[in-house]
């Protein structure tokens, strides 16, 4: 009966504990993950994430411009962003 009473209380401690406990797994590291969205004008980027370290001419029709970031890559199809891409640590 001891045991049984033991595992209870231990267990009702942990789940009230895992209850309260804040748990920010998907936050962690946020703003080195941040990257522009798709649609956004090259504009609001240099305004959100400042001057690339590399602008790369346009290119094709329609034309397509790289801008380098230290973590990502932004592709813009025009002056709408089309992609983002992370760079591996």
């Amino acid at each position: 009966m001891k045991t049984w009473l033991v595992a209870g209380l231990l267990s009702a401690s942990l789940n009230t504990l895992a209850a309260t406990t804040p748990m920010t797994i998907g936050s962690q590291g946020a703003e080195t993950n941040k990257t522009p969205r798709t649609g956004q004008s090259m504009m609001t980027v240099r305004e959100s994430f400042g001057t690339p370290m590399q602008e790369a001419p346009a290119v094709g029709e329609p034309p397509i411009t790289r801008w380098v970031y230290k973590n990502f890559t932004v592709y813009f199809e025009h002056d709408k962003v089309i992609h983002a891409v992370k760079h591996k640590s």
